[in-house]
């Protein structure tokens, strides 16, 4: 990963019309999505002691399940260090983060179907 790409201010920057924004915002929706399973899968593996890969398929969770049945708490555990809370705590964040611009992209899809025809189905 190269903390100095500026790709997505670079291409943000050439945007001159609807369509590319729609396309932008399709890229950046694509992105988040992969960005949250990674999470997800990421944490559920160092939780479990067990990677994803290797975990059997009926074992494995999604990244909802992994939010609210692994990170998300909202009285710490009996016994939890705070520093394990803190870490869950601060995975959690970082999931709904991804998961309000997972939203908010699907909220400028929609404001564009909108627009163009307000009584289309969604």
């Amino acid at each position: 990963m190269d903390l100095d790409d500026d790709t997505w201010i670079e291409q943000g920057q050439k945007i001159s019309n609807a369509s590319e924004l729609r396309e932008y915002v399709a890229a950046i929706r694509a992105e988040v999505h992969h960005m949250q399973t990674g999470l997800a899968r990421a944490a559920a593996g160092a939780l479990n002691g067990r990677s994803w890969l290797d975990t059997p398929g009926d074992e494995r969770a999604s990244h909802g399940d992994v939010l609210h049945e692994q990170l998300d708490m909202t009285v710490t555990p009996a016994g939890m260090a705070a520093k394990d809370a803190v870490y869950r705590q601060s995975l959690a964040a970082l999931l709904v983060a991804l998961e309000a611009v997972d939203r908010a992209t699907l909220t400028v899809w929609l404001a564009d179907i909108s627009a163009k025809d307000p009584n289309r189905p969604a």
